[in-house]
């Protein structure tokens, strides 16, 4: 008797799906060796552990937070073009809050000497730097002289400063 197509199909099927379960039963079964000869190389896995009076001290978040601090608030000349111009401007500095206290302190103490040398920047910088948008020149001299007053922290090596923020109205002349 000649086999008919129809009766052939399903017994490919049925073969097929002996075969896949044949495939995975082998894969679970590999798999269950792997496991068992890792474990028996390895043994029981260790706990790591830490003595805790080993560890840094670990700075909080709050003492990350940046902070705001006014450097300078006042009227700044220039006369670079023959002119004198006054600025109103205000300088304020970016710090970790854990630096906020050591920079209060050195600028309550040298407050004077910091505007002076601000007040030089302003009086020598080119007319063309007070007509910039974000003032881009003036925001970099005065990081730099402020970077380097502050420093770094010795124990990590952190810049005390993070950002300088330079906020300034238009000039207005003064003399005729």
């Amino acid at each position: 008797m000649a086999e008919r197509p129809d009766q052939s199909a399903p017994r490919g099927r049925k073969g097929s799906f002996k075969m896949i379960l044949a495939v995975l039963g082998l894969l679970v079964f590999e798999a269950a060796l792997i496991v068992g000869a890792m474990m028996m190389i390895g043994g029981e896995p260790k706990v790591a552990g830490a003595d805790d009076s080993t560890l840094p001290e670990v700075e909080t978040a709050e003492d990350e937070k940046i902070v705001e601090i006014l450097v300078l608030d006042g009227k700044l000349p220039n006369a670079k073009t023959g002119i004198t111009y006054l600025y109103d401007t205000e300088i304020y500095v970016q710090v970790r809050r854990k630096y906020a206290d050591r920079v209060n302190s050195e600028l309550e103490q040298f407050y004077n000497e910091i505007k002076a040398d601000i007040s030089a920047i302003w009086r020598t910088s080119e007319p063309q730097h007070f007509k910039e948008p974000k003032l881009e020149n003036l925001t970099r001299k005065v990081y730099a002289l402020l970077n380097d007053r502050f420093g770094t922290d010795p124990d990590d090596g952190q810049p005390i400063l993070v950002k300088c923020v330079l906020v300034m109205g238009t000039g207005f002349r003064v003399d005729g």
